[in-house]
């Protein structure tokens, strides 16, 4: 009888061991399934829409669909080699900050594991301004000497399938301090609530912001179809096919042009070195 019952108690345990395993297993493949169905930030064409707060109504167009403005426009456009290492280029377009309508370049960014580094114009320094691994952990994050953190993950109604967006606060001790201006994070966009591709919503945020405006993201778009949109109520069911993203490239982009390796426009053709022309490497002797 006893043999009986240790056996019945063994196999007892062995079940509850094999369902267990399997719910480990299939906690697992979820937690790696949302990563592999992230959303990526850096990717060639993607532009975002921007723009700062306006008084009054304001037409909804498909870059703006709440009719909130839009006066900032970055469009991630050419490779550019720097440090021996690949980047996207970003451009902006911002007439009150340029006093033209024509793309300047910005930044460069590149990705890897999640995690989204960025090259300011003017500097060679590279800065981690994006991390969106781990979402199911707070993240102790450092800009530019400031400490801050990134919360956990979570879904919103309307996004994209596997994009998440996070809560970034100052810290009070291990914990997010949401009583001090919080920010969002979105995958494949960044920071909605300020520019992308500037860290500013925190500990800049009662100072000048770089462009002398802080703006928002009002949409992002790739290949014509929405990747965000700051009031999406359900997720949209049918593609963009209204909006040309060409009318937004300007004589920058155009064939034959060259670019130092930071990604920046050459006026007049050098002598001699390396430089980019049409996403190549161009050696000049």
């Amino acid at each position: 009888m006893k043999k009986h019952l240790s056996l019945f108690v063994c196999r007892i345990a062995f079940v509850i061991a094999l369902i267990s395993c399997n719910f480990g297993a299939m906690t697992i493949c979820a937690q790696d399934g949302n990563r592999k169905s992230y959303v990526p930030f850096v990717e060639e064409g993607k532009i975002w829409y921007c723009g700062y707060t306006h008084t009054g109504s304001i037409v909804s167009t498909p870059e703006d669909p709440s009719g909130r403005g839009i006066d900032c426009i970055f469009t991630m456009c050419g490779d550019s080699l720097i440090n021996d290492k690949i980047y996207k280029k970003v451009y902006c377009q911002f007439k009150k900050y340029y006093n033209d309508e024509e793309q300047h370049y910005y930044c460069a960014v590149r990705e890897e594991n999640y995690c989204v580094y960025i090259i300011e114009e003017e500097t060679m320094e590279e800065k981690l301004i994006y991390d969106f691994s781990r979402p199911e952990e707070i993240i102790r994050l450092t800009y530019n000497d400031y400490m801050y953190g990134r919360g956990m993950a979570k879904r919103r109604r309307g996004f994209l399938p596997g994009q998440y967006e996070y809560s970034v606060c100052t810290l009070l001790g291990d914990d997010l301090n949401y009583s001090w201006g919080a920010g969002v994070w979105v995958d494949g966009i960044g920071a909605a609530l300020e520019n992308p591709f500037a860290f500013e919503s925190l500990y800049t945020f009662y100072e000048e912001p770089k462009l002398g405006e802080h703006v928002e993201v009002r949409s992002c778009m790739k290949d014509g179809e929405y990747v965000y949109i700051d009031d999406w109520r359900s997720a949209p069911t049918e593609p963009i096919t209204s909006v040309d993203e060409k009318i937004h490239f300007d004589n920058s982009m155009k064939d034959n042009v060259l670019f130092n390796i930071q990604g920046r426009r050459l006026s007049d053709k050098p002598s001699k070195g390396v430089y980019i022309q049409n996403g190549k490497k161009l050696v000049i002797k």
